[in-house]
């Protein structure tokens, strides 16, 4: 495990950081800034801070992000020194609502029971009785139950190439309950490339947890998650945050590191197993379409140009890039139940960029930026689209946007 003062010794406080910083730009708070967070968290270990008093409230504002450490010449790892300080912060006094809600959302039958409960409601939105206890406020996280998509038709197996290899395919907790269809469509473009899924009993990756300070339970869930895929199989992500946690499991567990080095987004790994030649073939989509960089795609794992490689090799598709495309959408994770107001700010913020553009279609990579800018569009009217990217790419197979 790191040494916290010691990595926070590695920021110079020369503000390049700044300007990147959602918080930042939107307080202009130097306390709601990265640099302004380290020097809170250096000053705490050194007993000068208290944490609770003086420190939680300025990283309980944190979107946790990381487009700081893209920015950062030099190289401070910003993400370890918040998860190591919500961790100590976390269990001096544990935080009994916050952990409630990432139990419900971590666990696919607790979320489950949720969607349905919340379909019974008056226009059926999910229940937010732990999210009021945590923010105070409900209006801003009165969230729509996504809607359930139809699943794929069923493909000839004689159309499919001869199968060449085998993946583990990462079913995690809140993708498979949201947005099933998008695990269908992975295991579809996957096949198309000549990959089969090979089928493990496996639960949550444990990111929630251990982005929100909740180490030791999303360790214990990452532990699990390892010994259900042993082998060396690649181990394919289609949603960012688990992606970021997976990759960095060296840095919290000894045999980490060597199922890390096995991960890899689902946009890396179809580009680099040919599936842009083979979309060259397909029926294409006659629409604009533009991308959203999910966080913890971008910044964490550095995955900026595999999706958009992707969606330009799509026929009659015209890719329009958006501005601050790698600007957090306000979702990450609970934060939108957290801080409800700064995450409305943000969320609006990302939907002028999103018209902006001109696009039909938005495409991201993350589960938590799906449903959060999908909220967007039902509030604006649904004159922009959003799908996950593996759901855009096999789109073009069939020559039209699901229904």
């Amino acid at each position: 495990m790191k040494d916290l003062g010691e990595l926070t010794t590695h920021c110079i406080r020369c503000g390049f950081c700044l300007e990147s910083c959602p918080t930042f730009t939107e307080t202009a708070s130097e306390l709601e800034s990265p640099r302004g967070r380290i020097y809170l968290v250096r000053s705490a270990v050194e007993g000068k801070l208290r944490w609770q008093e003086d420190v939680r409230e300025h990283l309980d504002r944190c979107l946790g992000c990381r487009a700081c450490e893209t920015a950062c010449p030099s190289g401070v790892e910003y993400g370890s020194i918040l998860e190591m300080a919500r961790h100590r912060i976390d269990t001096e006094r544990p935080p009994i609502a916050k952990r409630l809600l990432l139990k419900s959302l971590t666990s696919p039958g607790a979320l489950r029971m949720s969607l349905k409960l919340g379909s019974l409601l008056p226009g059926k939105r999910i229940p937010d009785a732990v999210s009021h206890l945590i923010s105070g406020h409900s209006a801003e996280v009165n969230r729509p139950i996504p809607q359930q998509l139809a699943p794929y038709t069923t493909l000839d197996e004689a159309d499919m190439p001869p199968v060449r290899g085998e993946v583990f395919l990462l079913e995690g907790c809140a993708m498979r309950v949201l947005f099933p269809r998008v695990h269908q469509a992975t295991r579809i473009l996957l096949r198309r490339v000549g990959f089969a899924v090979r089928e493990a009993k496996q639960g949550c990756c444990g990111s929630m947890d251990i982005h929100n300070g909740n180490v030791d339970e999303g360790v214990r869930l990452a532990r699990d998650l390892v010994s259900s895929m042993a082998g060396d199989l690649p181990v394919v992500v289609n949603s960012a945050g688990c992606g970021s946690t997976m990759r960095h499991y060296g840095d919290l567990f000894d045999g980490g590191a060597a199922f890390g080095d096995r991960v890899t987004d689902i946009s890396e790994f179809l580009l680099e197993n040919g599936l842009a030649g083979a979309l060259q073939y397909s029926l294409g989509l006659p629409i604009a379409a533009t991308y959203h960089d999910a966080c913890h795609l971008a910044h964490a794992q550095k995955v900026w140009q595999a999706p958009r490689d992707l969606i330009r090799s799509i026929p009659q598709l015209r890719f329009e890039e958006m501005a601050e495309a790698d600007t957090c959408c306000g979702s990450a994770g609970i934060y939108n139940v957290t801080q409800p107001e700064l995450a409305r700010a943000l969320l609006e913020r990302k939907w002028r960029n999103v018209e902006a553009t001109g696009a039909a279609v938005v495409a991201t990579g993350n589960p938590g930026c799906h449903a959060w800018i999908a909220q967007a569009a039902e509030e604006h009217g649904r004159a922009v689209r959003v799908f996950h990217t593996a759901e855009l790419l096999e789109a073009s197979f069939r020559g039209e946007l699901p229904a």
